[in-house]
């Protein structure tokens, strides 16, 4: 088995040997589940708070235009992943195309946006898990850290069993969190618009959409690649819009300017204990699926990227986000504004750059999957995203 090379199929195609082990491929929506989960997480808990600061109006349009932005962004990386056809991170990707430098400077931008994920994920885990049982966070993002630990251990194949089912409960909670608030919307609080607060959501926004390591990952694992793998991310894309507009616009619908930075904090005491309750399963569940998903994609471009071996790598992901835990970091919006602001930003700045010198050295120009207007995509991209990076860094000052 063992003579087997990366991506060799066997019987009827729908099983193969990837990085190790035989693996079966993913459908379309196995493959939209995937993307999904590895998007959704403690960023559309912060964004009801963003938008609250610029006004409903401002927010709404916000998510909506990020969203398609970053839609683009993930179909460009999308078209490389499939015409370069090597299981490569955005690392490897970068230093294919860029160069050992950027491939470098790439490495750094992934590794401390997604470490950097894994300990807001932790902290937010324990708040949540603290306000529905009680106790100190300390302990119940400790005891979070250890059941994530065992599962990004298991491997991909089980978390994307348990992606579904917390995917499922996800779709879910957002029904009901919607039935159950739209009786306490106060429309007043949708006509607060404040001006000069009109990029504050941008970093947030991104840090919520950020999935360009979920990409290559679907890719990996998806069947009948091409026009499939950009259906997948398509759908994707627009589930996540509409479930982040629905669960903004009901929650500053409630609460108004006084929205928490974990929504579904101050949504609780709004409303009673039925949504408290609900409100944070919302939350543990959101975070829950895209902390293993960012793990598995940490852990990955370790090994696949940099031959790290499976045992180090695993260390790494499970220890160093702890670590830092335990040192004693504590932020949420914060982190999440600069992590999206501006880290996400340089990321997907350099993202388009490898875009187009894969286009450059005529390795996008096979037929079936390909980009319309890509030039028109890289240029709005390139715009928006430097604008967002400088104003999420004189933020910081």
């Amino acid at each position: 088995m063992h003579h087997l090379t990366t991506y060799q199929r066997i019987k009827n195609g729908k099983i193969f040997f990837h990085h190790g082990r035989f693996r079966r491929e993913l459908s379309l929506w196995e493959g939209v589940i995937l993307i999904v989960s590895g998007t959704i997480g403690a960023g559309v808990l912060g964004i009801p708070y963003a938008i609250a600061q610029s006004g409903v109006l401002i927010g709404v349009l916000s998510i909506f235009g990020i969203g398609l932005f970053m839609m683009g962004l993930n179909l460009l990386i999308g078209e490389v992943a499939l015409r370069t056809g090597k299981t490569l991170q955005l690392p490897g990707l970068a230093k294919k195309y860029l160069g050992n430098f950027w491939g470098s400077f790439m490495t750094l931008m992934v590794y401390l946006i997604l470490f950097g994920v894994l300990v807001v994920y932790i902290i937010g885990e324990g708040a949540t898990l603290a306000a529905l049982f009680g106790g100190p966070h300390v302990l119940w993002s400790t005891l979070f850290f250890i059941v994530g630990a065992i599962l990004v251990a298991s491997g991909l194949r089980t978390i994307e069993k348990i992606d579904f089912i917390l995917l499922f409960g996800i779709l879910s909670i957002v029904i009901f969190i919607a039935a159950l608030s739209l009786r306490h919307v106060d429309v007043s609080y949708m006509k607060h618009i404040n001006i000069a607060q009109v990029l504050f959501p941008y970093g947030v926004i991104l840090f919520a959409f950020h999935s360009t390591t979920a990409i290559p990952e679907a890719y990996s694992l998806l069947k009948n690649k091409g026009q499939t793998f950009r259906r997948a991310i398509i759908y994707a894309s627009v589930i996540t819009i509409v479930v982040y507009a629905v669960f903004s616009l009901v929650v500053v619908g409630v609460t108004g300017e006084q929205t928490t930075e974990i929504a579904t904090i101050g949504l609780g005491k709004k409303i009673g204990a039925v949504m408290f309750l609900l409100g944070n399963l919302f939350a543990f569940f959101a975070m829950g699926t895209s902390y293993l998903m960012a793990s598995v994609a940490v852990k990955d471009s370790l090994t696949w990227d940099y031959k790290v071996p499976q045992w180090a790598s695993l260390a790494m992901v499970i220890g160093i986000p702890y670590i830092v835990f335990l040192a004693g970091i504590r932020g949420f919006i914060s982190a999440l504004d600069i992590i999206g602001g501006v880290f996400g930003s340089i990321e997907m700045i350099l993202i388009v750059f490898i875009y187009w010198k894969a286009r450059q050295m005529g390795h996008l120009n096979k037929n079936g999957y390909r980009l319309h207007h890509a030039l028109l995509l890289s240029i709005v991209l390139l715009t928006a995203l430097s604008i967002g990076a400088a104003y999420s860094v004189i933020k910081l000052f």
